[in-house]
């Protein structure tokens, strides 16, 4: 275990160097606007380490474990993320473009503004049960069939995605961008919708809604329900 380390360190570069297949545990380190550009990580676990601004394109990921610290702003640029774990990360504006995030995991964590978009892979099977992703941008992204619980999407971009058959449970999508977004199946019922609009019924069609929520609609097209 390497704790309280810089990037620089001697130790922290041959760590980093030794490439995956050993148990690499790095505590308390900074690598803020490191170059860990294709480096091989996997496996490696980083419990509250700052990794800020860092740039991880094309970096082998698989199987990380990161507990706390921050990634905000760091460039994940088709990183390979498979079976990766984030627990109470800072992941603030993140750039995960054509990353491959199989089975990957990101619990409690802040992805405020984080970019999302042309993830690999056919269907996509990460989840990011209570985190915030307020501001992200998930255009065309392919989460048919997820459960999402207790994810924040206020303000995010998801024009085009497909959402067919996703579960909301305790989610927000107040103010989030659902412009030809395909909703065949999903069900919403446990979703904030925040203030709906006269757009609403074109960007919902094909949900599933609540009462309460089809009254909302209802109330944005200037139409009162009566008993």
């Amino acid at each position: 275990m390497l704790e309280d380390r810089a990037a620089d360190d001697p130790e922290v570069l041959a760590a980093v160097a030794a490439g995956g297949g050993g148990e690499r545990v790095f505590r308390r380190c900074t690598f803020d606007e490191a170059d860990l550009a294709s480096v091989d990580l996997s496996g490696a676990t980083f419990e509250q380490c700052s990794l800020a601004r860092a740039s991880l394109g094309d970096a082998d990921l698989d199987g990380v474990h990161v507990v706390g610290g921050s990634f905000a702003g760091a460039d994940l640029t088709g990183a390979e993320l498979s079976e990766a774990r984030f627990r109470d990360v800072d992941l603030s504006g993140a750039r995960f473009t054509g990353a491959l995030l199989s089975e990957a995991r990101f619990e409690g964590c802040r992805l405020i503004g984080a970019d999302l978009t042309s993830l690999r892979g056919v269907v996509l099977t990460f989840r990011f049960d209570g985190s915030v992703l307020q501001l992200a941008n998930l255009q065309d992204a392919q989460l048919k069939g997820l459960r999402l619980t207790g994810v924040d999407l206020t303000d995010a971009d998801l024009r085009g995605a497909d959402l067919r058959d996703t579960v909301f449970v305790d989610c927000a999508l107040r103010g989030t961008d659902l412009s030809h977004t395909r909703l065949q199946g999903a069900d919403l019922r446990g979703a904030d919708l925040g203030e709906l609009t006269a757009d609403a019924p074109r960007h919902l069609a094909g949900a599933i809604i609540s009462p309460a929520q089809a009254a909302d609609v209802c109330a944005a097209l200037g139409l009162t329900v009566a008993g």
